[in-house]
């Protein structure tokens, strides 16, 4: 974040509380954020407010996970790696886990510490014991994925692509640089939407037109199905099944390593904090959670 710009969480928190649009008051009033600074203050922000809505209506969120498993069933395995990437606070793939293959990992990333760490809340009443015990957390920039080459079976997100429209191509050739078999893109869909929709989209700044991203990015898109029941008919989900184009499939990795985004070399824990010796780069744990963006790096070239 430029450090001239000036933002005053405690306004911004009393606005959201008044039900201002917080994305839209940091564009007209911090021209000097790009747009992944904006998501980050405003989904900040916002935290806990997800994992409160999923509790007081717990059938809408069930019923949404079992729309998202029924059009992802066949493309999961026992075993798999599975990533939510912009996971948020956890209330989908919690809810979600509960259909999911036996003996699969589970990672989850999002911009947002404070979500994370809402959503690890959420995760540990809401989730699979057993995913929920061995689940891996981690700040992170879609953009920037601290994970390896072809390292996650299936990577999933759900409305986290959403608010990045300007970003479509750097962030889904991200995605599928890290996938092994599929992205499953459960989105918004200006292809398939009418004018009103569009004019949301448009007004908030959402993703469009990620077909020709897809395929510009180096993916095939196999499929586009709607969820039968969205969460919202302003915002229905679709279901974009994406694999890419030509890859060799590697073996699975035996132990998943986390990746210094700076370097792209190893990170390795140490006491509080991860540090790629070959890379010279260092990075915070905060509650168990590892920070893993380029701007939380801290030079440290030797031990």
């Amino acid at each position: 974040m430029n450090e001239a710009t000036q933002i005053n969480l405690n306004e911004l928190r009393k606005a959201y509380e008044r039900g201002e649009n917080i994305t839209e008051i940091l564009t007209i009033t911090q021209p000097g954020l790009n747009r992944s600074e904006i998501i980050e203050i405003a989904y900040d922000i916002q935290s806990g407010s997800y994992t409160r809505d999923a509790i007081d209506k717990p059938e809408r969120l069930k019923r949404y996970a079992c729309d998202i498993h029924e059009l992802c069933r066949d493309f999961l395995s026992d075993h798999d790696v599975i990533l939510d990437c912009g996971a948020g606070e956890l209330t989908t793939l919690s809810a979600l886990s509960l259909h999911l293959p036996e003996q699969c990992k589970l990672l989850a990333c999002d911009i947002s510490l404070s979500r994370l760490r809402a959503g690890r809340r959420f995760a540990e009443r809401m989730m699979r014991g057993d995913l929920a015990s061995n689940l891996t957390l981690f700040v992170a920039d879609m953009a920037r994925l601290p994970l390896p080459d072809n390292s996650v079976d299936v990577v999933i997100t759900v409305h986290s692509l959403e608010p990045n429209h300007g970003r479509e191509h750097q962030l889904l050739e991200e995605l599928l640089r890290i996938s092994r078999r599929q992205l499953l893109l459960f989105e918004p869909s200006w292809e398939n939407v009418n004018h009103v929709v569009r004019a949301r989209m448009q007004q908030h700044g959402y993703v469009r037109e990620l077909p020709q991203h897809i395929d510009a990015a180096g993916g095939t898109l196999i499929s586009v199905e709607p969820l039968p029941s969205p969460l919202g008919s302003l915002n229905p989900t679709y279901c974009y099944v994406v694999e890419p184009i030509n890859k060799e499939v590697q073996p699975a990795f035996d132990d998943l390593l986390l990746q210094c985004p700076c370097s792209g070399y190893p990170l390795h824990k140490q006491m509080g904090y991860w540090w790629s010796q070959e890379g010279g780069w260092a990075f915070p744990e905060i509650d168990g959670i590892p920070c893993l963006r380029e701007k939380h790096g801290v030079l440290m070239s030797h031990a």
